[in-house]
């Protein structure tokens, strides 16, 4: 939508105010109309203003539980749901959702629309526990008005799946989706490179596993694809969920300015060689076997000129498939480098093992380093 249309929207409320009054049918539809524009345009605050006095004029003219009426207000709690206002915007896709579903029914379309709208809000607030206590219902309610097998009930199983996945509850996931969950942690890093390759943004963090894998990319100067903030990204088929950041929402952040492509070919480099080594060790090990985590983090965060590491995660294997695993590590091609100290983890002294891989000669890859501060795998990991 252009300012073009925004104005001509505007032009046009004020002649239905001058020639019907501020409250007629005909204005409140134009208001409505501008309103929507205005979202469009990323005017929000107007946005709010002008849904607000649509919302007054339907409520007038039909009542508060008239469709009109309710559009009007799903419509107003949508932009302030882009304006990050959780609680408000909650309230008003409650009320939407109640008067629908009194009007129309609970598994009305436009009932399940209002739901489907708590519930991203509820997720996008970060209150995860609340959406996977409502998520059952709402599934089943659309597999009684879409089908089970139906295009819309089938995204709201993979964004059911999404809010178990990130609390943890991957058992849940192979249950909700009716299919396995797992993939090969080998491939899971291997499509987890192609798409540093690809876009040359800057990995943020990554955490994959046989789950899958969450990427969190940063914007940059050097970037080869036009992805901006905000963009997310998914492969169902490798279980990758990416999501791309602007440095000024990290908590310490870079210069947007300075071209990071050489750092993110590093880590794809290093990405790529570490899921070679892995696809062979689970093939070595036996399927399923291989139950590691992979995290992507920088030791000096912003300081770029430090290259970020690879850590290796192996607290979920049996002390035997470690053993196997660290021949495999050995077996790598590598630069020496000097192990750091044992230390003492949650399964007693271990002793490290770092490598630096030849594909990305800067990158280290170890086996302990980081560990200490990170939380250990959950059991449904095992």
């Amino acid at each position: 939508m252009t300012d073009r249309s925004v104005d001509a929207l505007r032009a046009e409320v004020a002649r239905l105010e001058t020639h019907h009054g501020f409250r007629e049918l005909e204005t409140t539809a134009a208001r409505h109309d501008l309103a929507g524009a205005l979202h469009e345009s990323g005017q929000l605050l107007e946005a709010v203003e002008q849904y607000a006095l649509a919302w007054d004029g339907f409520a007038r003219r039909f009542g508060s539980s008239h469709l009109f009426t309710l559009t009007c207000l799903n419509n107003l709690a949508l932009v302030v749901r882009d304006l990050r206002r959780w609680d408000e915007a909650l309230n008003l896709f409650g009320q939407v959702h109640g008067e629908r579903a009194a009007m129309l029914g609970p598994a009305h379309p436009l009932t399940l629309n209002a739901a489907n709208n708590f519930l991203s809000v509820l997720v996008r607030k970060g209150d995860l526990a609340a959406a996977a206590d409502e998520y059952p219902a709402f599934v089943d309610a659309c597999e009684h008005t879409f089908g089970p097998e139906d295009g819309t009930t089938q995204a709201v199983r993979r964004d059911y799946a999404d809010v178990l996945r990130r609390l943890g509850r991957h058992e849940e996931v192979v249950r909700v989706l009716g299919t396995s969950a797992v993939w090969p942690v080998g491939r899971v890093l291997i499509g987890c490179a192609r798409l540093l390759r690809y876009t040359a943004l800057f990995p943020v963090a990554l955490t994959a596993s046989r789950y899958g894998a969450e990427l969190t990319l940063g914007v940059h100067a050097g970037a080869r694809t036009d992805m901006g903030a905000g963009r997310e990204l998914r492969d169902d088929d490798l279980g990758i969920l990416c999501a791309v950041v602007d440095p000024r929402d990290l908590p310490e952040p870079y210069d947007p300015a300075e071209d990071l492509r050489a750092t993110a070919d590093e880590v794809a480099d290093a990405l790529g060689a570490l899921g070679e080594h892995l696809a062979e060790a689970d093939v070595e090990l036996g399927e399923g076997r291989l139950r590691v985590r992979v995290f992507v983090h920088h030791a000096h965060w912003p300081r770029l000129s430090v290259p970020p590491s690879l850590t290796l995660d192996r607290r979920l294997m049996s002390a035997r498939d470690r053993t196997r695993h660290d021949r495999l590590l050995r077996s790598v091609p590598h630069h020496p480098a000097p192990d750091p100290a044992a230390r003492r983890g949650l399964l007693g002294s271990r002793a490290g093992s770092s490598i630096r891989l030849t594909a990305a000669p800067r990158v280290t890859v170890s086996t302990t380093a980081g560990l200490d501060t990170r939380p250990a795998p959950t059991p449904a990991e095992a």
